[in-house]
Order: C-alpha cells, then structure tokens, then sequence
C-alpha cells in the first residue's frame, strides 16, 4: 500500500490547511483514523476535533466514506485507488499540536495526517504543492530525489516523528561529531543572542556525542520557537521542537535554563526514541500506550540534560547543586512521595500527571517521574561512580541498552533488562538497593549518595512558610494550592477560598508579601476570608522552609572523594566510548518484536 499526501498552505492567516491524501488501498474497505495522542506527550489529544470537511474526491457511484468513530473514516472504493481531502485547523500553540499563521506553519504530523490502519508499514510521501507565502521547508524527512517540494518516509511512525516547519527564517548550521544541525529560531532574538545558541550548543550536542559514542544521525532539526508565555519541549528521532519565553532568556539562569532544555530534548534521540522501555513501541496511536517506566525515559534524560551543561562548563558546580537542590525541594514540600511511587507516577502519567495544571490537589497526592527520576538517576550514577572508583558511570549503562537492545535486539527492554544492564555495564548488581525507590512510595536519601563525592547538607537559616499559594484575579487574593504536609492542613481553608485579611489587615495582591514579612515559622495568625458569599475567620499557623540552598562542597573530605568528585564534575569517559554502529542511519523502521 502506497500514501501521498498532498498539502496545500490554505489560509494560514486563519489557521487552515488543506490536505489531500492518496491511497492505494490492500482491500475493498479501508478505515482511515487520525492518532489520538503524540509519542512523547502521554495524554489523550483528540486530533480529530481539528479535522473538518472530510470527503471523497472524484467517487465512482458504488463507493462511500462514512465516519463510523469519533477518529475513523470508512472508505469502500472497491479496492481501487481513492482521494480524500480534508481541511485541518491548527492554532494551539504547543509542541504536540498544529500552529498555523502568517508568520510561520508548524506541522505537527499526528494531528495531520490520516492512517490506514491496515497500512502503518508503507511507504509515505508529502508534496507540498507551494511554500507560498513562506520560503523555507525544515523537517527531518528525507527529500525525495529530482523533486522540488517532496519528501518520503519508510513508515507512518517516521512521518509521524518528523514535524514540518515552513518559514522565512534561515537556518542555522553547523557540524560536530560527523552530524550536520540545522537551528531554526523563530522569534525577535538578536544575531549575536543567536550566535550565542549554537556556540553553546555545539558543545553540548557533541559533548553528548562523544560520551555517548556516536549519533547514527547525520541530520539533526532544532526548532527553537521563542515566544512570550511558551516553554516545552518534544523529542523526535531526528529533531525535536522546543518553546521558550525570550524575556529574559539570554540572561544568567534563564539562559541556562534554556540549554538545558535543548540539552534535555536532544538526549532524548538516544534515550526514549531508541533507547525505551518495552511498552513504547510498537505505537497503537488510538488508546494510552502504559508504561511504568517513563523514570527512565524522562527522569534519566532530566539527570542528564543538567549534568552534560556541568561537564561543559556551563554549568558551575554551586550552579549545578542549585538545580539539585530545587529537585529536592519539590519532593520534599510535598505529600505525593509517601502517595505514589515512580511506577505509579509513569503508568497513570495520562490521567493524573498530564492533567496537574487542573488538579490542584496534585502536588498531595501525586509526584513527577521527571524529577524523582532525576534524583533516583543521581543517586544512582554517584553509586555506580563510587563502586567503581570513577571508572564507570550511568552512561556505560545509557550505552548498554542502546547496543543490547536498541541495535541487538531491536526492542525496549523490561525494569528487570534495565538493572542486567547496570550490572553487565559496572559490575553491580544494584536491584535490590534501588527498586524499593520505584515499585514503592519511598524516599530517596540523596544525601546518603551525595556524601560519597563529598557532598553534604546542613540546615540554612529558616523562613516562613504559609503552606498555600494565592493567584491574582480581579484584584483579590484567591487560594490556588494547600500543601497538606504544612500545617495548615489542619486549618479549614479550601482552594478557591478569597482571602481577604490577616489580623485584621486588608491583604491585597501588592502588599500581602510585605505583611507577611512580620511573622516568623511557628507564629500563628487569624485570617479573614470569604467562600460562596460568607465570610469566615480561620486560625492558622505558619510553618518553615530552607531559606536558601543546604548543599554544600566539603573541600576538606578524604583525598579520594576529593578525587572521585574532581572525575564526576569533568567526566571524561572517552577511552571507553566506542559504540557499534547502527546497521542503517537514520533508519526508524517500525519494530514489529517486543
């Protein structure tokens, strides 16, 4: 079975595109369906809601098209080749949706582009018929010889994995580690701030080639979309789209926070798109894919996308336990540790993880794989790191999986593949010191690991905690998250609650900080505040919290943790980083074994 895709920029000012797809169909009746969610961004999408206008081009008098579900069309052609044509509405400005205007077309293919469900395997070309009014096309598609505005695919999940930008906006180019990058920045940055980019981020892109011992890539797409409001990323096999607000962004640790989402993202070409467990791949792209492993494929890539802008010396090593110390924070000033596990975090990622910014009651009860994953890898290289006086480290096992599964077998791995891995890598037989930390909802002691490069905490000076977050609306001071481990659990304040006065002083969104600053932890107060038209006085008491970072360097620990730590912050791991090749680059043919 053969598909073409022919597109059409139809009104990009209002947001439309025109799409007409060609299909040499196996049987009589074939089923078209648009995916449901996007590898990468575990939450039901409902693309299907953007699709309009969906119809049968030049049909015979016996055939038909029927909508039969919410994503699926029935085509009965005879089996005979068809035409259909829809138009797709696109401006939801995220990495995982369509963004269709004037200034610039991002495609984001599983909200684009209808499959046969009998055909996922075959081969795919898009044409676009003209990239009026834009000059430029950027994708990681491969272009298809002596055409002008052509490109193919093996399979649906390589079209799938490949977005499409059309813009006015040159690339960027350079090379480092045999692969050549195109860095697309959409937005008002400047040339020297641009400039600034892909000196940066060559170092970390082939820093991360070198450690890891190669890229099978000789093409690799960054789009870097700054606009205000905006910051994500989504990996794909051969590019990855990145958002992020630009005020600010070239400036101390927003800039770094910048990087170390493109650092993120392109770890991510490794470690989940080759890289994975089990369960994320082959893709069904209608139901929710269940993983209890995303602490590998995000929280991992989480440790990483830090650590390689520490190796680079982007990062300074108080920087660095900066970031640290933020992961800590978050876990500690919140119940969802002693809820949930890593397990629990990753397999209900698409009902509970996804859908936080509604929930908030979140941070009590659920927590993100992304940051105790990061921690739980940490604790986990600094383990290996120890055991082995330096001379190993998580990226021996990074490299482990991709050689043993990724090219040996063509297939994710299992928990149980990933710590035989760890132990064929290092030596270490490290399950059972480290599984209690996913399969239940136990803490991390970080701090038992980050003494073994001399690493320590001590208390800093405490301040106060209220144990809720207000937000400005309208001019008042709305209740928008109680932390139920603070001790204003036992007060009855609710979410949504106005509050309105502390010992009988209006609090008002540009004040309420400077009152606040007359209490101590530990002192109490009486609060004024209203809910569904009443007004009620609530006795609370405030609690504490760090007042700054507790981590700190022991410059007079042993002199072999002073060794050991000096090889953590400059690993260097280069006589070890030969890595077999991939049999065909750039291949992403759909696995058919699990």
């Amino acid at each position: 079975m053969g598909v073409r895709f022919n597109l059409h920029t139809h009104l990009p000012h209002q947001h439309y595109l025109l799409v007409e797809m060609e299909v040499h169909p196996k049987k009589k009746e074939t089923l078209l369906s648009i995916p449901a969610w996007s590898p990468g961004s575990y939450k039901i999408r409902d693309y299907a809601k953007s699709i309009h206008k969906m119809r049968l081009e030049d049909p015979k008098a016996d055939w038909s098209l029927e909508q039969i579900d919410l994503d699926t069309w029935k085509v009965n052609s005879k089996g005979q080749p068809f035409k259909v044509s829809y138009l797709v509405y696109g401006y939801e400005h995220t990495v995982r949706t369509n963004y269709f205007t004037g200034e610039f077309l991002l495609l984001h293919p599983p909200a684009t582009f209808l499959y046969p469900r009998d055909g996922l395997d075959s081969e795919v070309e898009v044409s676009w018929k003209t990239l009026s009014p834009f000059r430029y096309c950027y994708t990681g598609l491969r272009k298809k010889e002596n055409a002008k505005h052509t490109w193919k695919a093996e399979n649906f999940d390589e079209l799938f994995d490949s977005p499409i930008l059309l813009t006015d906006e040159k690339s960027l180019d350079f090379e480092t580690g045999s692969c050549r990058f195109e860095l697309i920045v959409l937005g008002n940055v400047s040339g020297s701030d641009k400039k600034k980019i892909v000196g940066d981020l060559s170092n970390i892109v082939g820093t991360q080639i070198r450690l890891m011992g190669g890229t099978e890539n000789r093409n690799y797409l960054f789009v870097l979309d700054m606009t205000e409001s905006t910051y994500g990323g989504l990996e794909h096999m051969n590019s990855s789209i990145n958002q992020f607000d630009p005020v600010g962004a070239f400036n101390g640790e927003n800039y770094r926070t910048l990087l170390e989402l493109l650092s993120h993202e392109y770890f991510h070409h490794w470690n989940v798109k080759r890289i994975r467990p089990i369960a994320l791949g082959p893709f069904d792209y209608q139901k929710p894919n269940l993983t209890k492993e995303l602490w590998v494929a995000e929280g991992i890539t989480s440790f990483f996308d830090a650590y390689f802008l520490l190796i680079c010396g982007i990062y300074n090593p108080q920087q660095y336990l900066n970031k640290i110390w933020k992961d800590v924070r978050e876990l500690e000033d919140s119940e969802g540790e002693s809820w949930m596990s890593l397990e629990e975090s990753s397999f209900t990622a698409w009902t509970k993880y996804y859908n936080r910014p509604s929930d908030p009651n979140f941070a009590n009860t659920g927590l993100s794989y992304y940051t105790k994953g990061a921690i739980l890898a940490l604790s986990l290289e600094l383990r290996i790191f120890s055991e082995t006086a330096g001379d190993k480290s998580l990226l021996n096992v990074m490299r482990e999986l991709y050689e043993g599964y990724y090219l040996g077998k063509g297939r994710g791995f299992t928990k149980s593949e990933f710590f035989q891995s760890v132990k064929k890598a290092s030596g270490l037989d490290l399950k059972l010191e480290f599984d209690p930390f996913i399969s239940q909802p136990t803490r991390i002691p970080v701090e038992k690991y980050l003494s073994l490069i001399g690493i320590e905490r001590s208390p800093s000076k405490p301040k106060l905690e209220t144990g809720f977050r207000v937000k400005e609306d309208k001019g008042r001071l709305i209740v928008n998250k109680i932390n139920l481990s603070k001790s204003i659990r036992e007060t009855d304040l609710n979410v949504g609650d106005e509050w309105i006065a502390v010992d009988g002083i209006r609090v008002l969104p540009g004040n309420f900080k400077d009152i606040l600053k007359k209490y101590k932890p530990g002192q109490k107060a009486e609060f004024l505040v209203a809910r569904r038209g009443n007004v009620f006085k609530r006795k609370i008491k405030f609690d504490q919290k760090p007042s700054a970072c507790e981590l700190w360097i022991n410059e007079k620990a042993e002199q072999n943790i002073l060794d050991l730590r000096k090889r953590f912050l400059t690993l260097d791991l280069s006589s070890e980083t030969e890595t077999k090749k991939s049999p065909k680059a750039n291949s992403s043919k759909r696995i058919k074994s699990r």
